[in-house]
């Protein structure tokens, strides 16, 4: 889409701006930030993920510093994951939920020290997480920083991503397991880099200080990465079922319904947020799930069609597109739970039309 110069002047720029606007990326408006959506191709920069590397600039995203001696208890409220699993040097991923069981946001959080947590949330959430932290904070002896505006955040993922990356740090990558982190230098830049990642490949995120910005970008692209947009970004995000706030997630879906069930622990003795209500629908099972779909006639699946069964409406689409790698239709569609049982065959309102439509396991592709 293009923007007004009236517009452009309201939109934050990431310190990577020049740098995208020098490849000649696409531009598109994304949660109030000037975002490269592509380069060149969208298919090839999503292939280039999965065959070699390629980088995306995630700068618009938010970064927290938290800490004091009461992180710990102060996170084990707020998240609905239990940090009893983590250890320093680890990361985890989870959820900050309403009372009803509905999604503040998903994020990941890294235990730096057990006063000491850095985390990491969704780009058009930064605002809303920062008020809910703190609008909770009350007993705890927590401290929150907003790094947000003050460093630069990569993602650097693919097939090769190690093997490109190691010559250039002075850490060995293959000692960093999933979810785990490690400070070092990136010739001679301090970065923090964590095996964590959006598309379904091996590969890191990484945050410095914004001064650090185009060099180690330049660098990335020097070894070998393609650079890569919002575009990529997404149908790597869809192929692999990870869920997108605003989608299947929201305000008006529970983490359980969501498909999350896993992360909502028991956590004996713990009173945290949603607990209830989660706890409930755990055990007895929610009346609607995000499930994975395949397109069965010719068409492209996209959020907010309607989803049929027998004539009745049973829910709708939450992501769609097509899936460069397996080269077919796929989508996620939050539908009755009746109707989710694997090889359901459904129907789905595409302009009008209803095309039929299957409900499949997922993910669809991961390589992690």
């Amino acid at each position: 889409m293009d923007l007004t110069k009236e517009k452009n002047k309201e939109l934050k720029k990431t310190p990577l701006y020049n740098s995208h606007i020098k490849l000649n990326a696409r531009m598109v408006e994304f949660v109030g930030f000037y975002m490269p959506v592509q380069y060149k191709s969208i298919i090839k920069e999503h292939e280039a993920v999965r065959t070699y590397a390629g980088v995306f600039d995630i700068s618009h995203m938010g970064e927290f510093l938290l800490e004091s001696k009461d992180v710990i208890p102060f996170l084990q409220y707020i998240m609905i994951n239990d940090l009893n699993l983590l250890e320093p040097s680890k990361g985890q991923y989870s959820i900050m939920c309403y009372d009803n069981g509905t999604v503040v946001d998903d994020l990941v959080y890294y235990e730096e020290a057990p006063e000491k947590f850095r985390m990491i949330v969704n780009a058009g959430n930064i605002q809303k997480d920062l008020e809910w932290l703190n609008s909770h904070i009350r007993k705890y002896d927590v401290i929150i920083t907003n790094l947000s505006d003050k460093r630069t955040r990569l993602a650097f993922q693919g097939l090769k991503a190690d093997e490109l990356l190691q010559p250039l740090v002075n850490v060995d990558l293959s000692k960093i397991n999933r979810f785990y982190f490690a400070h070092c230098k990136l010739n001679n830049k301090p970065i923090f880099i964590a095996r964590t990642g959006y598309t379904g490949e091996r590969g890191f995120e990484i945050s410095f200080e914004n001064r650090f910005a185009e060099e180690i970008w330049q660098e990335l692209l020097e070894i070998g990465a393609s650079p890569a947009g919002l575009g990529a970004r997404d149908s790597l995000r869809l192929e692999a079922c990870y869920s997108l706030y605003g989608h299947e997630i929201s305000n008006s879906i529970t983490a359980i319904e969501a498909g999350l069930s896993w992360l909502a622990k028991p956590k004996e003795g713990i009173d945290y947020i949603g607990k209830e209500i989660l706890m409930k629908q755990k055990s007895e099972g929610p009346n609607r799930i995000i499930v994975g779909l395949n397109l069965l006639d010719k068409g492209i699946i996209r959020d907010n069609y309607k989803i049929f069964k027998n004539n009745k409406e049973i829910g709708y689409v939450t992501s769609g597109g097509y899936s460069p790698t397996l080269k077919k239709t796929i989508g996620l569609g939050l539908i009755k739970k009746e109707y989710s049982e694997i090889g359901t065959e459904l129907k789905i309102n595409i302009r009008d039309k209803l095309l039929k439509a299957k409900v499949v396991s997922t993910p669809f592709y991961r390589n992690v």
